[in-house]
């Protein structure tokens, strides 16, 4: 409190300086208000402008320069239906008062989106923010304008992409990575019609229940490896569909990463390849049914594809000429194959080639002959797939046997035809001069024991024939087989040679007598007087001719051998490797009598017994055939018929026998 001697002056003086320093803090106060709300302006990026009551603008903001392309050097900036058209300060008021009254600062605030308009006149979609302020009297619009082009773009594209997901024929789900048990947040559409479970009931689960029990498949291990490495994959997995039918689904998964590399999602893509895989399932089944086929089958088969390269052969081939299939990467072409190919054939004969083959376009059977690996006699047809994708097949068939039979059917008619005449001329030779001249009586009797032989002759040879046909056409089926025992065989069969004249003495040495045998008793004793008839028969000179026993095994079983071994003129090995053919005769001359079908009925009678025939000789030094047998027991159990016995129990003592 002054007290009263302060003076006027004084007084007034200090009032003066106090209201110097508050107009000096106010200022400050204001300098600085200022700074901050520029600080303001300048770090908002939205467009800030101040209108008085007449719509010209009084305050821009720096982000209004630049989002409505203004040049601050030009003070003539844009009013307010200028910068947005068909708002005036009438419409502004309008929509202020009729907006929200904020009581803290007590202004009206409208918000809406309108076309705003640059400098340049190009529009734009903003987002707009009027405000209204009536302070003493003077109202002033404030408009803060945020250009939504690019979010208006960013809605339009997602916009798309929803559609598209949604009219996509394949299912597409997003996982929640972040989340236990990585649940679904999405599923379009075609998930639903693909799998038929609908949005409540896959959204907030795993996908896994597209599995069921279907849960041992390797394509889930690959599935579970790519999400914990967290890239991409693309597997056929067995799903089910709600209903429980199985669709084949391929699923494509892809990872979506956040900036920090971490895969919060993964977009899984389903494509029902149902009908695709059963196509493919169909063509494996079928590729492997044809590969089976092709590799059982006895005929050879090559492929080239329209290049002319070897694709393709199969075993039987590859065994017809002893060939070793191409390394894979390994080039084989038409001409290569004609090359090595005619490198085997007979030389007199060389095959043409593939292309001179394809060239007569009639698919001719041709036949080729090979000389290496071994002697072979081939029918080849060559075949282009026009109609397909041009590749060229060809087909082998082995056709040695059939060519041989064919020989040795000609063969057989031939020399049939001639040992049937040769006896018929000299019974109807000898029964002609009988009928038109008269002959002695010697004279008479002689020509009656050549008719008589020749006839014998030709009824054994008709039987023969007879047999042989009956065994081909039965193959056994008509054999009474019995256990016999091999020594009542041999004794049975070898008594009418005992009775020889001396030229030819017959000797046993029956080490096995007590051996069974289950045979057929009748047609086992032609296997044995055939094989003794031709022992004496070819020995001319006479000699010994002995029958021996001795073991062995057929087939892992044991077995005993009856060998009959003579002194005669032995065979060739020419002769001997055609020894068991019909009317093969070891002797061409016609001075030793037969019809050369005994050795064929042995062979084969002895192997439809499950026996073999062995045939050792040399010219000029005899001939040694052995008969194996498998040497059965007799058993009650089965009514007489018979099991096999080790190869010790033939390890009986032997006897030997003589028979001058």
């Amino acid at each position: 409190m002054d007290t009263p001697r302060t003076s006027l002056p004084a007084r007034l003086g200090r009032a003066i300086v106090s209201l110097v320093r508050r107009a000096l803090a106010w200022r400050f106060g204001l300098t600085a208000a200022q700074e901050s709300t520029q600080a303001i302006l300048h770090a908002v990026p939205d467009a800030i402008v101040s209108f008085d009551m007449r719509g010209h603008a009084v305050l821009v903001s720096p982000a209004a320069v630049s989002v409505l392309g203004h040049d601050p050097a030009n003070d003539n900036f844009p009013d307010l239906h200028e910068l947005l058209p068909g708002i005036d300060i009438a419409e502004a008021e309008r929509r202020t008062l009729g907006g929200v009254y904020m009581r803290a600062s007590r202004s009206h605030v409208a918000r809406f989106e309108a076309t705003a308009r640059r400098v340049d006149g190009t529009a734009f979609p903003a987002d707009v923010s009027l405000s209204r302020v009536k302070s003493r009297g003077t109202v002033r619009y404030t408009l803060v304008l945020r250009d939504i082009t690019e979010q208006r773009m960013t809605f339009s594209m997602l916009n798309l992409y929803s559609r598209a997901l949604d009219c996509t024929s394949n299912g597409v789900v997003i996982s929640d990575m972040s989340m236990p048990g990585q649940p679904v947040f999405y599923a379009n559409p075609a998930f639903h019609r693909i799998t038929g479970y609908g949005p409540d009931e896959v959204i907030g689960r795993n996908c896994s229940l597209l599995q069921r029990h279907d849960t041992d498949q390797p394509e889930l291990t690959q599935l579970r490896t790519a999400i914990a490495e967290g890239r991409d994959c693309t597997v056929v997995l067995r799903n089910y569909r709600r209903d429980g039918s199985l669709f084949f689904n391929e699923l494509a998964i892809a990872p979506v990463k956040a900036p920090d590399g971490s895969v919060p999602h993964y977009v899984g893509v389903l494509n029902d390849v149902t009908e695709r895989e059963r196509t493919r399932i169909a063509i494996a089944e079928r590729s492997a049914r044809l590969n089976a086929v092709f590799d059982l089958s006895p005929d050879g088969f090559v492929v080239f594809n329209p290049e002319g390269h070897w694709v393709y052969s199969n075993r039987a081939f590859l065994a017809m000429t002893g060939w070793e299939r191409p390394d894979e990467g390994q080039v084989l072409t038409l001409s290569e194959f004609d090359g090595r190919f005619t490198r085997l054939c007979d030389v007199a004969q060389p095959p043409a080639t593939v292309r001179d083959a394809l060239a007569r376009q009639d698919e001719t059977v041709e036949t080729i002959t090979l000389s290496m690996p071994q002697h072979r006699v081939l029918a080849r047809v060559v075949r282009q797939q026009v109609g397909g994708n041009g590749e060229t097949i060809l087909f082998y068939r082995d056709v040695t046997h059939e060519t041989e039979v064919d020989r040795m059917k000609s063969e057989f008619l031939t020399t049939a035809a001639h040992e049937l005449r040769t006896p018929m001329v000299s019974v109807f030779g000898f029964t002609e001069l009988l009928l038109n001249r008269p002959v002695s009586e010697e004279r008479r009797r002689d020509m009656l024991q050549t008719i008589h032989r020749q006839a014998s002759l030709l009824i054994s040879m008709v039987n023969e024939l007879l047999d042989l046909a009956r065994i081909e056409a039965r193959q056994g089926k008509d054999l009474q087989r019995e256990a016999c025992s091999l020594g009542a065989l041999l004794r049975h069969a070898t008594a009418p040679f005992a009775t020889d004249d001396g030229r030819h003495p017959l000797r046993l040495e029956l080490a096995h007598e007590n051996a069974q045998l289950w045979v057929d008793p009748e047609k086992t004793h032609r296997v044995f007087t055939n094989v003794l008839s031709n022992a004496i028969k070819y020995s001319p000179d006479g000699g010994e001719v002995t029958v021996s026993t001795l073991s062995g095994s057929l087939g892992g079983q044991a077995a005993v051998g009856v060998r009959v071994t003579d002194r005669g003129i032995g065979m060739t090995p020419a002769q001997l490797e055609r020894v068991c053919e019909r009317f093969y005769r070891a002797d061409p001359s016609g001075n030793i009598p037969g019809t050369g079908l005994g050795m064929s009925l042995v062979k084969e009678i002895t192997e439809l017994q499950g026996g073999s025939v062995d045939i050792e000789s040399r010219a000029g030094a005899g001939t040694a055939v052995t008969l194996w047998w498998p040497v059965m027991q007799a058993s009650r159990a089965d009514g007489g018929r018979s099991a096999p016995v080790p190869l010790q129990a033939l390890e009986d003592a032997p006897e030997r026998l003589n028979v001058a």
